[in-house]
């Protein structure tokens, strides 16, 4: 007991807690970029944790790839952006949409999204075609402020042409949501773009975006998680440390609160890597109870 307590009371006396730099800043994504029917799908990855690696999966539409088929293992190395392209597996071979999923079985990050398993199907909405344009624009999320705002990337973003951008609940992909604002998007490509989330919207764990044209019919979606998340990971102010041990059992993990977090939502240890915030304790802290 007395060396719970001096281990307890030399945590609580540290000002800052230095994490190594194995989570990424921000919440990973990834957008799809190519498809070739039954065969492959490329995709286009940021902000994921470098020296990880992620299980890839795929299954039907509406599953986030949650217990599909293994593809493959994908290593980030040092980098936490990549384009990677992956075999559609037979059994999904016909499928309209497909899921996939990226999910890492050590520090828990994952990503989720899907795709048309026929990008020439009749159930993509038409186009206009702009001349020297090809392909199709798709954004990634960079950053949140929590009921304040999102910044997004595009890529491969059609020139001179105005979209028009719109939030919604989580599963509605955007679709009859909320107008928040026009975007023109000037020379196209890669553009950083912030927006306000709607009052609305406040407080939903998760929020639709939507961004469309409704002169040539060009679309992208995608979603986020409605949690500020771009804060470093090097440094993480400490303030409290909490054993929560109900009825003595130890396998109630302890629980960390930190400048970071509000104050009002301490999140367990075990759920810490799952978070929004993505922050990583540099050794288990189980070892505090025995």
């Amino acid at each position: 007991m007395k060396r719970l307590i001096s281990i307890i009371i030399t945590i609580i006396a540290l000002t800052t807690v230095v994490l190594p730099v194995t989570a990424s800043s921000t919440i990973p994504t990834f957008s799809i970029s190519e498809v070739v029917k039954d065969q492959t799908v490329t995709i286009q990855a940021i902000n994921f944790p470098t020296n990880d690696s992620f299980r890839v999966t795929m299954g039907s539409f509406g599953s986030k790839g949650i217990n599909g088929v293994v593809v493959t293992t994908t290593n980030t190395g040092s980098s936490t952006s990549f384009t990677a392209t992956y075999t559609i597996p037979t059994t999904l071979a016909g499928s309209e949409r497909i899921a996939i999923r990226l999910e890492s079985p050590t520090s828990g990050f994952f990503a989720y999204n899907w795709f048309w398993n026929n990008p020439s199907s009749s159930s993509t909405p038409e186009t206009t075609p702009i001349p020297g344009y090809s392909g199709f624009p798709t954004f990634s999320i960079k950053s949140v402020v929590m009921n304040q705002s999102v910044t997004i990337l595009t890529k491969n973003l059609p020139p001179d042409d105005t979209f028009t951008v719109t939030m919604g609940k989580m599963g509605t992909l955007g679709v009859g949501g909320i107008a928040v604002t026009s975007t023109n998007s000037g020379s196209g490509g890669s553009i950083e773009l912030t927006y306000s989330i709607p009052a609305e919207l406040n407080n939903l764990s998760q929020i639709a975006i939507r961004i469309q044209s409704p002169t040539t019919g060009f679309f992208a979606y995608n979603w986020f998680w409605n949690t500020t998340a771009n804060v470093p990971r090097q440094q993480l102010q400490l303030r409290h440390l909490h054993l929560h041990q109900r009825h003595h059992r130890p396998q109630h993990l302890p629980l960390w609160e930190t400048a970071d977090f509000p104050r009002s939502q301490s999140q367990p240890l075990l759920e810490i890597a799952r978070c929004p915030y993505q922050g990583l304790i540099s050794q288990p802290m189980t070892s505090l109870l025995s």
